[in-house]
């Protein structure tokens, strides 16, 4: 068994590993609306991030920046990132708020934050 490590910036949130709509039902994050988000297809600028293997976290907003594991081994660095959050932001809110309502059907309440962090799987 190997393990993958892939380290993001992201603009958007950290959100619990089930999302759920304004019903109060989990949303299938494997429809085709989502697909071209969670396996990261040429072009797309938003991204889905899921870890059900022990952290339970799902991650969705525009990806600005990532670096997988052999990048760092050439570089030699060794560190990880737990959800670092970065102060200096100048992304577009409403766009990144837009597609989440537009995508999960409802709207978040909190303000999306640019953060780092390292995703094993």
């Amino acid at each position: 068994m190997s393990i993958d490590r892939t380290d993001y910036i992201i603009y958007g949130w950290k959100l619990p590993f089930d999302i759920k709509n304004e019903n109060g039902d989990v949303i299938d994050l494997w429809e085709d609306k989502f697909l071209s988000m969670i396996e990261g297809h040429p072009g797309e600028e938003f991204t889905i991030i899921r870890d059900g293997m022990c952290c339970k976290y799902t991650v969705f907003g525009l990806r600005i920046d990532s670096s997988d594991d052999w990048d760092f081994v050439n570089l030699n660095i060794l560190q990880q990132f737990d959800f670092r959050s970065i102060k200096n932001n100048r992304y577009n809110s409403d766009k990144v708020k837009d597609k989440y309502k537009e995508l999960f059907g409802t709207d978040i309440e909190t303000e999306p934050y640019l953060f780092i962090f390292t995703h094993y799987s």
